[in-house]
């Protein structure tokens, strides 16, 4: 069918059946929500379907992250539409709709491979990668063996998401900072989240949580201002500990290419790489 044919609109309700059909049938289809997402996707985030009356052609969803900053969700093309050219249909209007609401970037983790050469067709440029570690739950306790003097140790209190949130800027490079939404995200549906306390003021937090056997680090963090004082070991090895009390049998995490700091920290408690890099795709809207 030419593309002539194909008309580019924002997603309705009405659309959610053939979505789902057509993201569950695509060869080519980028899944990072839940389909009870749907709904609540379009409705309050950038959705738009190709569509040409009986058949879908295409679904592209980004949703905004952090302020300036939003990210791919959800992309799947029919069969037998070259991605190309379904990606260059559909992309536009979505960098519409997000430069009018003041977004200026659009990231993509490309853990698909199919998707990032066209995407890179399209003016993306790699900014960074991620890197996956892995390592057996050690047998024995591990922090006493790196316990601080001069920080507590202690779970948040309702009242320090804004502090918390704070530190979260200052300990990440853009564009990995946590909205105060993804910390309270965080803080009520994760297993454990701690943070350091020096003198009344946060200077690290970790996030953990167990999954059956598997448990997964989600954030270690430290002031920038006060690394080197031991205060990544007190978290990292808290973390771990709270893994062997869940019974977890094995721990993972991630950490940027670029972050060599962290890295060292991780392989020096006995993690290693697993798997490929993921690129990190990052687009400023508008440009051609």
């Amino acid at each position: 069918m030419p593309d002539i044919q194909v008309e580019v609109r924002q997603a309705q309700a009405i659309d959610i059946e053939r979505i789902v059909q057509l993201q569950q049938q695509a060869r080519r289809s980028c899944v990072r929500y839940g389909y009870e997402d749907l709904e609540r996707m379009i409705e309050r985030d950038y959705c738009f379907v190709a569509d040409s009356g009986p058949l879908l052609w295409g679904f592209f969803c980004a949703t905004v992250r952090q302020p300036g900053v939003a990210q791919i969700r959800g992309l799947g093309l029919l069969n037998g539409w070259r991605v190309d050219t379904g990606i260059a249909r559909l992309l536009p209007p979505l960098e519409k709709a997000l430069l009018s609401d003041g977004v200026e970037y659009l990231m993509h983790l490309a853990l698909e491979n199919w998707l990032a050469p066209p995407l890179v067709r399209q003016h993306f440029v790699t900014q960074d990668y991620i890197v996956n570690y892995e390592r057996a739950v050690p047998a024995n306790p591990v922090l006493p063996t790196h316990r601080i003097t001069g920080a507590t140790l202690r779970f948040l209190s309702p009242d320090e998401i804004g502090a918390l949130t704070a530190l979260d800027h200052r300990s990440f490079a853009w564009p990995w900072h946590f909205s105060s939404g993804e910390l309270v995200q965080l803080l009520m549906a994760t297993g454990r989240l701690t943070v350091l306390d020096s003198d009344g003021e946060l200077v690290g937090y970790a996030c953990t949580d167990v999954t059956g056997a598997r448990a997964q680090i989600i954030r270690v963090a430290v002031d920038p201002n006060r690394q080197g004082e031991g205060f990544g070991r007190y978290l990292l090895a808290d973390a771990l500990d709270f893994a062997k009390r869940s019974n977890a049998e094995t721990v993972s995490l991630n950490t940027q290419w670029k972050n060599k700091v962290s890295q060292r920290l991780y392989q020096g408690f006995g993690f290693r790489t697993v798997g490929r890099r993921i690129p990190v795709l990052i687009k400023k809207m508008g440009e051609r």
